[in-house]
């Protein structure tokens, strides 16, 4: 098989970013735990050799070129730079986030059987790992030992071999998807396929001439992590990696960091609105906002390209974890944002889409909904422990969708969802949104029996005006009584997605944490 470029394999990327910008500043919102003396300030010289560093120690704690590696640690962006030394000293990782809770990551090492657990104390001791046997596979620390092992940092670094650019169809890294509907997968990425995700981005920032400083806000286990850090290597982009989506630490790192790129997922956006409102300076010099893998709501979008610089952009992908972006939208501060439904095009080159039967048996024309189907570059060839899922080819994505009369993309719902009543849950949560600036979320949530839950948090969790409310969803189908929430009290993924399913089942038990705001 050929290979990719070093700048598109994980591999190879950290080095050889450090060889073409090594000066390019990475600014973190947390010191690494696993070499805490590096600080919150990097470059990419100093990456590749952190990179290194932890190669070694893996391959000293026993970890052999071939193995796989499951990290479940908390947030931080040494669970990236763990990825990466995986990758350099022959393993695949398998990123895994603490949250998914003690039967997910119990299944996730029956499918995975990784060769080593790289976790934290505070990991296991808070139940993480209590359906993992304790001593196979062993664990490794990051920090201090834990019950069932010794500190990664404590062991003897072993010889790298020489860094070479591996085939094309070499696995290269597994992460999961979002499990916002049941137990995340763990989804196979080769060398070909992840540079699927990274290159179009590559691409895409070449095209457009951008150079700016790009704060990023997303998960450390996710994909869109890792393939944004591969572009962020590949062009020279200063970057700032935040774990927190907080806005108060969102104000501090856009301070430290002025960005000129700004990427975060839409349910951290939509909490960032405030501060784009109240300290627009923090955004002024922002060329471009930018958010992946479920679509904005337009009053979000419209916020942050008044806040940010004149001409100012915001880039909403269309994808998932299985397959990178599938489609892209502009959008421009003077032409507005009135459909968020609309997710855009498929990049030429890059992508195609199709609207089927949930079988993709037959196909739908334009303006028919249906079921919507993938192809790109990026596709994963399976599930781990689970096999190839394509359907002749074509990636389902879950969603329900169409085809617009000029091309575009307009995104409605999960499949799961369907039936609730609301022909598009999405859209009359735009509704919501639009008719009540009060809001920092608002999620209809199907249940067994009646009318959709709307599941609300308001700034500051003050009491939701009712009036408003009534006003804001007037038209909707019937709605059961909103339920109150803080944001933090709410089931989400490692992604911010609520987990509607999960919270469906707490409210039938009576389980969801609700304000007293009466």
């Amino acid at each position: 098989m050929g290979r990719i470029r070093a700048t598109l394999a994980l591999a190879t990327a950290p080095r050889e970013a450090a060889r073409r910008h090594p000066d390019v500043p990475i600014h973190l919102d947390q010191p690494l735990d696993l070499f805490p003396e590096a600080g919150d300030a990097l470059n990419f010289a100093t990456f590749a050799e952190l990179v290194e560093r932890a190669a070694a120690l893996l391959l000293g704690a026993g970890v052999l070129p071939g193995n796989r590696v499951l990290v479940v640690k908390r947030a931080n962006f040494d669970v990236i730079l763990l990825a990466f030394a995986c990758a350099r000293m022959g393993a695949v990782p398998i990123l895994t986030h603490p949250d998914v809770g003690p039967t997910s990551l119990g299944l996730h090492v029956r499918r995975g059987e990784p060769a080593a657990i790289v976790t934290d104390a505070d990991t296991e001791s808070a139940g993480a790992l209590d359906e993992v046997g304790a001593a196979l596979p062993p664990r490794l620390y990051v920090g201090k030992p834990g019950r069932h092992g010794e500190a990664l940092q404590d062991q003897p670094p072993g010889e790298l071999p020489h860094s070479i650019v591996p085939p094309r169809d070499a696995p290269q890294l597994v992460t999961h998807s979002s499990g916002t509907t049941g137990v995340p997968k763990l989804v196979l990425h080769t060398v070909e396929s992840f540079a699927g995700h990274a290159k179009p981005q590559v691409n895409f920032l070449r095209v457009v001439r951008l150079r700016d400083p790009y704060l990023t806000c997303v998960s450390p286990v996710h994909a869109r992590a890792m393939s944004g850090m591969l572009t962020v290597l590949a062009v020279g982009l200063p970057l700032g990696f935040m774990t927190d989506p907080d806005p108060r630490n969102a104000e501090r790192m856009l301070a430290r960091v002025r960005p000129g790129i700004v990427e975060t997922l839409p349910n951290a956006f939509i909490r960032w609105e405030e501060t784009a409102e109240k300290r627009p300076e923090l955004l002024s010099q922002v060329r471009m906002f930018i958010s992946s893998f479920d679509a904005a709501h337009p009053r979000t979008i419209r916020t942050l390209l008044a806040a940010g610089r004149p001409g100012a952009r915001y880039l909403q992908a269309y994808g998932q974890t299985e397959t990178g972006p599938l489609t892209i939208k502009l959008h421009r501060a003077n032409r507005g944002c009135t459909d968020g439904r609309c997710v855009g095009r498929p990049m030429i080159g890059h992508t195609r889409l199709r609207i089927s039967d949930e079988g993709n048996t037959r196909r739908m024309g334009k303006g028919q909904l249906g079921a919507i189907f993938g192809k790109s570059a990026g596709v994963t060839p399976a599930y781990l422990g689970q096999g190839d899922q394509r359907v002749d080819g074509w990636w389902a994505m879950g969603d329900v969708g169409m085809v617009s009369r000029r091309g575009c993309l307009h995104l409605y719902d999960r499949i799961v969802d369907q039936g609730s009543g609301v022909e598009s849950l999405l859209r009359a949560e735009d509704q919501i949104l639009e008719g009540m600036r009060q809001l920092t979320e608002a999620v209809l949530i199907p249940v067994s029996e009646g009318p959709p839950v709307p599941l609300v948090c308001t700034r500051g969790d003050r009491p939701l005006d009712r009036a408003a409310w009534a006003e804001a969803t007037a038209g909707l189908p019937e709605l059961a009584p909103p339920v109150q929430c803080r944001w933090e009290d709410i089931p989400h993924t490692a992604t911010w997605k609520v987990k509607r399913l999960e919270v469906a089942r707490k409210l039938a038990s009576g389980e969801l944490v609700q304000l007293d705001v009466r």
